[in-house]
């Protein structure tokens, strides 16, 4: 009898019990399950190690810390003058500041050597007239000996004194690590089948050769409106959240600093008339807006719930938009398929893809690309970029400039999606497309941004994460459309 109400007791306190789920954080979940971050990372060793080689294990660390550095862009409608002096007080540096530094430096490097040359040649001609002067009979009326050692350019420089008061110590500069030596690339060069993602997208397939016209370009426009912040190579500093100017708008943007460089590629001009294809969150959009050049802004984005967010941005950093902004047509919001978009021209369309995202990819596992429910949408990512592309190429007027961008790594989404639109346009069209080969041009950007190896692009440029200068992935490529 003892037991018998012994074992109904127990039983009736069983069934009172409620199993709870451990937390994601508890030792156990994150002990068994594969998230999907953990599938990113396995997916990027596997594939990016065969594209990047020894570069990987750096990027990759880069990639894999939390502290992503950003970038202020100053907001022209804000209190831009103070905000300049209390960033310069922090030690923040102006990037166009820093850009023409560069350049500077860059051309002064170009004209040295053109100098190196002149003389070279000077001092061979000098040379040649030496040995015949000394090959000469003396004149019978000249009483006076001389050597021609004594008349040569040469000696002359070599006794001339120089005034060291106009020499320049390095040491003084603004920064030691403005004055790199650089070695610009002279040739574009790729056959690599180096990825196994995917073989439909090998991007240097021998059946699917066809002319592209490459064009190198030798400056980098920094619009004189344009304001942008950032720290110098190594220094771990971040900026304070943006604070409300006198005018009620934010005094200025973060965003990563390898995204202002598609903006700067379009190379905008004052009286443009610009679509912003895939513009959520709306940092570009906003970035185009503060150079002041464009007559017209349309900002797109497929998802409502995007386009809301890019109006927030707007709200936010221009005052009084839905009167002054929205309804004098200055800019406007759009809620389409940037693939459908008809009925206008634009002088200057920035295409900036959804992709894998990759440093999204490896911190957060909400709205992962990685997940399991998303594989599809994954692979078919290049051929939507492709599609989108190339749409854009058509919309875009003749002489226009197209700019595509990503935020990954991979060559496929990256070359391979500009060489698959290309190739589009050249079988089904008369379009004449160039590609511009901005390397020279980004040569006064190397203070700033690490540059994947040219060797492994063949169309666009790659802003690779560092430790020392944590921004990117930015893939971004410059079409121009000529017919």
């Amino acid at each position: 009898m003892f037991f018998s109400n012994t074992f109904k007791h127990i039983t009736k306190q069983t069934k009172n019990l409620t199993r709870y789920k451990h937390a994601d954080t508890h030792w156990s979940v994150v002990r068994k399950k594969v998230h999907a971050v953990d599938k990113a990372l396995n997916h990027f060793d596997d594939f990016y190690e065969q594209v990047y080689s020894k570069n990987w294990l750096l990027i990759r660390k880069a990639l894999l810390k939390k502290a992503h550095k950003y970038v202020a862009v100053l907001n022209y409608y804000g209190d831009i003058e103070e905000t300049k002096r209390d960033l310069e007080l922090r030690g923040a540096l102006n990037m166009r500041t820093l850009f023409n530094l560069e350049k500077g430096y860059i051309q002064e490097q170009l004209n040295q050597n053109k100098r190196d040359k002149a003389l070279e040649e000077i001092f061979k001609i000098d040379a040649e007239l030496e040995n015949e002067l000394k090959d000469s009979k003396e004149s019978e009326n000249s009483s006076k000996t001389f050597d021609a050692k004594d008349f040569s350019l040469k000696t002359s420089l070599e006794k001339a004194e120089f005034d060291t008061r106009r020499l320049i110590n390095t040491q003084d500069a603004l920064s030691t690590e403005l004055l790199h030596e650089f070695i610009p690339a002279t040739k574009i060069k790729g056959k690599e089948d180096f990825f196994l993602e995917s073989s439909h997208y090998k991007m240097y397939d021998q059946n699917t050769k066809f002319n592209v016209k490459v064009e190198r370009e030798f400056d980098f426009h920094f619009p004189e409106h344009l304001n942008i912040y950032c720290f110098e190579e190594g220094n771990k500093s971040d900026f304070d959240s943006p604070k409300k100017s006198t005018t009620g708008v934010l005094n200025y943007y973060l965003m990563d600093g390898g995204s202002i460089l598609p903006i700067l590629a379009l190379d905008l001009k004052p009286g443009h008339k610009i679509l912003d294809m895939c513009a959520a969150p709306g940092g570009k959009s906003l970035l185009a807006l503060q150079t002041l050049y464009p007559d017209r802004l349309v900002s797109n984005d497929v998802s409502h719930s995007r386009v809301n967010r890019i109006e927030n941005v707007f709200n936010e950093f221009l005052f009084d938009f839905d009167e002054k902004w929205l309804k004098s047509g200055k800019i406007r919001l759009s809620n389409v398929d940037g693939r459908a978009i008809e009925g206008e021209n634009f002088d200057r369309i920035l295409v900036d893809v959804p992709c894998t995202t990759d440093r999204h990819s490896l911190h957060e596992n909400d709205n992962n690309i990685f997940k399991p429910t998303r594989i599809k949408e994954r692979l078919k990512l290049p051929e939507l970029q492709r599609e989108l592309l190339y749409h854009a190429l058509q919309l875009v007027r003749k002489g226009g400039i197209v700019v595509y961008s990503t935020c990954s790594l991979s060559p496929i989404q990256n070359d391979g999606v500009v060489h698959m639109a290309l190739k589009q346009a050249w079988e089904e069209t008369n379009m004449e497309i160039v590609v511009k080969d901005l390397s020279p041009a980004l040569l006064q950007t190397k203070s700033v941004y690490k540059f994947a190896d040219k060797n492994i692009l063949k169309y666009g440029h790659l802003v690779v994460p560092h430790v020392n200068q944590n921004y990117g992935p930015t893939y971004f490529c410059k079409l121009q459309r000529i017919n």
